[in-house]
């Protein structure tokens, strides 16, 4: 079954990139380091292109789009410019950093360290800002233990200067202002 040219037209610059990368046999997450985003947002173009294209599945969505763009149009070649590559999303997080130099280990072989998690660069005036922060939390939470302890002696004091200052207490059961 060969793809409507009008339904190959409808497909976004995204999602011929995408179905393009799935034509070579590539993993939605490898699509997305190639292009710059979410392995989810690969997905979405994905599964919109197999449905605007109606087919079963994406394999099946990506030899359409091949098949269109090998069989040569009826009529003259139009002169069109090959589609844009898909441009970063703005407002998307930065791609993981790679994977740091091996290291030598002491007998001089390479130990392979692989980054733990997400890595995620930040400017040196951020990581300033940062560390300021947490510095004044600190200092401030301090003072609020040392003024907390100083408010508790203040307080034990009065209560124990009153009992040992002779101050009358009364018997129990009796009452007072009487």
């Amino acid at each position: 079954m060969a793809a409507d040219p009008a339904l190959i037209a409808t497909l976004s610059p995204q999602q011929v990139a995408c179905l393009r990368l799935v034509g070579e046999l590539r993993t939605s997450k490898q699509i997305a380091e190639i292009l710059g985003i979410s392995s989810h947002t690969v997905d979405t173009h994905l599964s919109n292109a197999v449905r605007k294209l109606a087919a079963a599945n994406r394999m099946e969505a990506a030899r359409l789009l091949g098949d269109a763009a090998i069989a040569p149009p009826p009529g003259p070649a139009p002169q069109a410019a090959p589609p844009a590559p898909p441009q970063r999303l703005t407002g998307q997080s930065p791609p993981v950093a790679t994977s740091p130099a091996p290291v030598l280990d002491r007998a001089g072989q390479q130990d392979d360290v692989a980054p733990v998690g997400r890595q995620v660069a930040l400017s040196r005036w951020l990581r300033l800002a940062i560390i300021a922060g947490g510095a004044v939390a600190l200092v401030y939470a301090v003072v609020l233990v040392v003024v907390g302890a100083e408010v508790i002696m203040r307080m034990t004091d009065e209560y124990g200067h009153s009992r040992s200052a002779g101050v009358a207490s009364s018997p129990p059961g009796a009452s007072r202002g009487m």
